[in-house]
């Protein structure tokens, strides 16, 4: 029992052992103040942050947001849900917006990064990249650029690039897309026009026989052939027959053209209005974000904070040293009574 209460502590006995090992503790709590302000102030270089919070559009097609701009009884939120902003946070981190803010702002000789004297340039690029650059979200559903540089001017410019290349590189894939349904109907509303003219054109040659409203000159010249018949006037009835001879040959094509023209002429005007939203959305681009915040130049360091590298790194090295301290003290009470054991054994 009396070996085993030689090894217990407490709070007495770590006050003990901190005034037993002052001056070690000091010393070494000493140089590793003295090493982190040397770190912190002269090796570490400073960074400035710039952000940008933007909330996301809905995503409709640019001719379904012009028509809902009329509606006055519109009750959609104005702001996008949160598919809309796992898009854009998609398209931050997209191949095409990291190499564009890449190359507009020269960052491999910014960033200091020779590609002929690295193995692997594109690794570490990309890990400067994306250590100086960071893309989340907020808890309100908002989008959050950060870009931390050593240039104050550059973290802001590289922050409102990233953001207006949002619109470019959406607005790309999205035309992509609409681009090929604007041909589509394009193609299809074109033939549309072709088959109508060629309808009238058909239409027109059988006026020309005379033949205008089947209904009506049925109607009428029926009538007045039975009238001429009816007086005795042969002649009168053979011209007004001959009329009627025209409208039996001719008046079962003039009906099935002009119904089926009636109808492709609806069906064109419907085709019209699909072609007139494909146009717009083919040639008209809207944002896709609406910015909260823009980016600007800060005057304040945000990397390092100097003073919590220093108290962190000066505690961290003085409860290492006391636990070490410790632990040598310990194993050397613990050899000598091994040594003290071995002798009374013997």
């Amino acid at each position: 029992m009396k070996n085993e209460s030689h090894y217990s502590f407490n709070s007495n006995d770590l006050l003990f052992r901190v005034f037993l090992y002052k001056k070690q503790l000091f010393i070494l709590s000493a140089i590793a103040f003295v090493i982190s302000i040397i770190i912190a102030f002269f090796v570490i270089t400073p960074l400035y942050k710039s952000s940008v919070i933007l909330f996301p559009a809905p995503s409709t097609s640019i001719s379904q947001s012009l028509i809902s701009t009329y509606n006055s009884y519109r009750s959609e939120s104005v702001f996008g849900e949160e598919e809309e902003l796992e898009q854009i946070l998609q398209v931050l981190q997209s191949d095409e917006l990291r190499e564009r803010i890449i190359e507009k702002h020269d960052l491999w000789n910014h960033y200091k990064i020779d590609k002929d004297k690295i193995a692997y340039p594109r690794d570490k690029m990309m890990k400067r990249f994306y250590s100086r650059i960071n893309f989340g979200r907020t808890k309100y559903m908002a989008a959050e650029i950060e870009v931390f540089d050593t240039d104050p001017k550059k973290a802001a410019d590289i922050a409102n690039d990233i953001t207006l290349l949002i619109d470019s590189v959406m607005n790309t894939m999205i035309k992509e897309r609409t681009k090929e349904a604007f041909e589509i109907v394009h193609y299809e509303y074109h033939e549309k026009v072709e088959q109508i003219q060629q309808l009238e054109d058909s239409l027109a040659l059988i006026m020309k026989k005379g033949v205008f409203d089947f209904e009506s000159q049925s109607e009428v010249f029926n009538k007045a052939y039975a009238d001429a018949l009816a007086a005795g006037n042969t002649r009168g009835a053979e011209r007004i027959k001959q009329n009627l001879d025209t409208l039996a040959k001719y008046g079962s094509a003039y009906v099935s053209i002009r119904d089926f023209l009636l109808y492709e002429k609806e069906q064109l005007s419907l085709l019209n209005a699909r072609y007139k939203d494909a146009k717009v959305n083919a040639e008209r681009e809207l944002t896709h974000y609406f910015v909260v915040n823009k980016a600007y130049e800060a005057d304040k360091k945000a990397k390092p904070k100097r003073i919590v590298i220093v108290m962190i790194s000066t505690i961290s090295t003085f409860l290492f040293a006391f636990v070490l301290l410790i632990i040598i003290d310990l194993l050397r009470e613990f050899r000598q009574k091994e040594t003290v054991l071995f002798k009374e054994n013997n």
